[in-house]
């Protein structure tokens, strides 16, 4: 299979113009407005929590899983014809806090699924 990638970024820097799929996640919660969370990423623990806390965000999440899951399997399905890397892009506003959160656990599940791919944070630096 060709490389699958899981990128996140900052829809303030523009949507990634090679992203086959794009993911928002600007409704979930905001840790950007919890001082103590403010100048984290996704990749901290809390901010995840946070992210994730409700049962709505948790809905999301496996929506969005599930979705991801059905079209690595649709790419994989056609990859001798298709030949180009994938790429999923999940946007948040500024690319630090949900999207960063989002690429983490969806790396987590779809590497416990033995699902190899390479991620990439954008904007995490911005």
């Amino acid at each position: 299979m060709n490389e699958i990638t899981l990128m996140s970024f900052g829809y303030l820097y523009g949507v990634p113009m090679d992203a086959d799929t794009i993911i928002g996640t600007r409704g979930l919660p905001n840790p950007y407005w919890v001082e103590e969370l403010k100048h984290s990423t996704g990749l901290d623990k809390a901010v995840r929590d946070y992210v994730f806390s409700t049962p709505e965000a948790e809905r999301y999440f496996e929506i969005v899983l599930a979705m991801i899951r059905q079209r690595i399997a649709i790419y994989a399905q056609y990859n001798s014809l298709l030949k180009t890397p994938l790429v999923i892009g999940v946007g948040c506003s500024g690319g630090k806090h949900r999207s960063v959160s989002m690429v983490w656990r969806l790396a987590q599940a779809l590497k416990a699924d033995g699902i190899s791919l390479r991620v990439l944070h954008r904007d995490i630096q911005k």
